[in-house]
């Protein structure tokens, strides 16, 4: 029977507010998990490519429920590689001067992660692998109630010591709380009505997504880069086994940087004219409606200031914003998973003392745990994001020729990390070709928005 206050409640059923729940849960606290849909994991909004220390973060031991396949590597193909006849010119905010063509041949990159490395990655079905997530919440003790959408939190009076915060719902009426944590995406309600009074950003990348028949040789992640292919962001293929004849394939777009504010037409142009993609693709009906889509947007911003949103000085309420409700996405790869998962911990974790302890003050301890872990992360990806936006084809083609002509796919397989990319980047910006090459974008750069 559901209880009209709760120590915790968490909005939100994806891998970080599941987590988050399940640790709430595990510490003590009464905690209440809310799901918008009427599915945990549904619709799907994500490629489903998760490393394998993603997989380890869920504590999910029973993979066969969720993991489609291992994947070996991924295969990067430059410009060169793209469409012949440019659908996207060159970003309005970089000088104008720079240039937007791809001419200069460059070959793929081809990066394979030895079996013993533990850097290999797993295709997985993301509704499989959050329904697992909610049942190990359950199991922990919290409870989780479906088609309620939340429509606002909002600081409750009352008695000294006792205030608190309701969560307004279109189904089960208010609810009380004395933590609510936010991990309701993007748009999060949360974040609008608890305070913070804004969504987490403005910036951020829009993303389209469908699942076919595709030709797959070995299983390896195919990258695709490109102002024609994908402005400011990429496109990819992913396997979902090497017998499975069949791959997500999707791409992103930073639409600052785009002529078109939508990604389909760009998925429909990879699908049916990219060399490699169309040939894969073999033909297949292009028969691109909503039932066989899946579309969402990632969130570009630095860590944000205050995640940690306090609504009252007393009676240990607050509100704690999570995964991409407080942008901890990976800017260089989009992917939010890891560190969803890494923050719900942290988040259940100190919802719970807060309560528990009836301090407050124990709630900035979320801000300083999450930002230590993958605060630095997110702000050097985001410049990797900016530099990678403003290259010309000509620069990005030039650029895996030098990777290849130096040999640094031995960098990028002994230190690229899907989870820590700035651990090949840092290493291949040391050789003196690449900081020659990168040298001519400094002004592209500091023009870039």
């Amino acid at each position: 029977m559901l209880k009209l206050k709760y120590d915790v409640v968490v909005v939100g059923g994806g891998p970080a507010g599941c987590i988050a729940a399940k640790y709430a849960a595990k510490s003590g606290a009464s905690t209440l998990l809310l799901e918008e849909h009427s599915e945990i994991g549904e619709p799907v909004q994500c490629a489903g490519l998760l490393s394998r220390r993603a997989v380890e973060e869920s504590e999910l031991r029973e993979t066969k429920a969720f993991v489609n396949c291992e994947l070996k590597g991924a295969v990067l193909y430059p410009p060169s590689h793209a469409l012949t006849h440019a659908l996207a010119p060159a970003p309005s905010s970089a000088p104008s001067s720079a240039p937007s063509s791809a001419h200069a041949s460059a070959h793929e990159l081809r990066i394979e992660s030895p079996p013993s490395s533990g850097k290999r990655a797993f295709a997985v079905s993301r509704s499989a692998f959050d329904k697992e997530l909610a049942r190990a919440a359950q199991k922990a003790g919290a409870e989780i109630i479906l088609k309620t959408k939340v429509k606002a939190v909002k600081k409750k009076a009352g008695e000294a010591g006792k205030a608190g915060l309701t969560v307004s719902t279109a189904g089960e009426g208010e609810i009380g709380a004395r933590v609510v944590v936010g991990a309701d995406g993007v748009r999060s309600v949360v974040a609008k009505t608890a305070g913070a009074g804004r969504e987490v950003t403005k910036n951020f990348l829009t993303c389209v997504q469908i699942e076919g028949k595709y030709e797959v040789d070995e299983p390896f992640a195919e990258i695709f880069v490109g102002r024609t292919v994908a402005p400011g962001f990429f496109a990819w293929a992913i396997p979902l086994g090497e017998s499975s004849g069949t791959a997500r394939i999707g791409l992103c777009i930073d639409r600052r940087f785009s002529p078109s504010p939508s990604p389909l037409p760009f998925l429909k142009k990879l699908l049916s004219n990219h060399p490699v993609v169309a040939k894969k693709f073999n033909g297949t009906r292009l028969n691109l409606t909503r039932l066989n889509l899946t579309a969402g947007r990632i969130p570009l911003a630095l860590p944000r200031p205050q995640t940690t949103v306090k609504t009252v000085k007393d009676g240990g309420a607050g509100v704690l914003l999570v995964g991409d409700a407080a942008a901890q996405v990976k800017p260089v790869t989009g992917g939010g998973v890891y560190y969803g998962l890494k923050c719900g911990k942290i988040a259940g974790q100190t919802a719970a003392k807060a309560c528990l302890s009836g301090d407050a003050e124990v709630l900035r301890e979320y801000e300083e745990r999450w930002q230590k872990e993958i605060g630095q992360e997110i702000a050097f990806g985001l410049k990797i994001h900016r530099l990678r936006c403003v290259l010309s084809d000509r620069d990005f083609n030039a650029l895996c020729k030098a990777v290849s002509k130096y040999d640094l796919t031995r960098l990028l397989t002994d230190y690229g990390d899907i989870d820590y990319p700035s651990l090949a980047f840092r290493e291949v910006l040391k050789n003196p070709g690449i900081i020659k090459l990168m040298a001519k974008n400094v002004i592209k750069y500091l023009y870039a928005k």
